[in-house]
């Protein structure tokens, strides 16, 4: 009887053991499943000529025929305001044409999915020449 109740107990073990091992997988699996944010590429902006209007354009991969969105911040306490979007093409390209004061900031921003978290890349700030 002694023997049976040892096995038991070392089966139990075990299996403790192996639900423990199965749990740990578990949590390795969901974290290798998380939402990667989108990456824009190419990104480049500058000005066209010397007329104070500017542009920036670039490329989304993962947001083929979308809305990406300009933001503006008027100040550094500021927080960034929409100002524009544009629909990207089947390549998941964009071009935005934009002026504003000196001292703004601007940055794209491509909204999240279900697949991808939502991405922000600074254009840059329009300071004096």
């Amino acid at each position: 009887m002694r023997s049976s109740s040892r096995l038991i107990a070392s089966f139990l073990a075990i299996f403790a053991l192996g639900a423990l091992s199965l749990a740990g997988t578990a949590s390795a699996d969901v974290s290798e499943k998380a939402r990667q944010p989108h990456k824009i590429i190419n990104l480049k902006a500058g000005e066209y000529g010397n007329t104070g209007k500017f542009f920036a354009k670039g490329q989304v991969t993962t947001y083929k025929n979308k809305f990406v969105k300009l933001q503006k911040k008027k100040c550094d306490k500021c927080s960034y305001k929409p100002v524009s979007q544009k629909k990207t093409t089947g390549t998941g390209k964009f071009l935005f044409n934009f002026d504003g004061p000196r001292g703004s900031c601007f940055r794209v921003l491509v909204p999240g999915t279900s697949q991808y978290k939502p991405a922000y890349r600074p254009v840059g700030c329009i300071v004096p020449a």
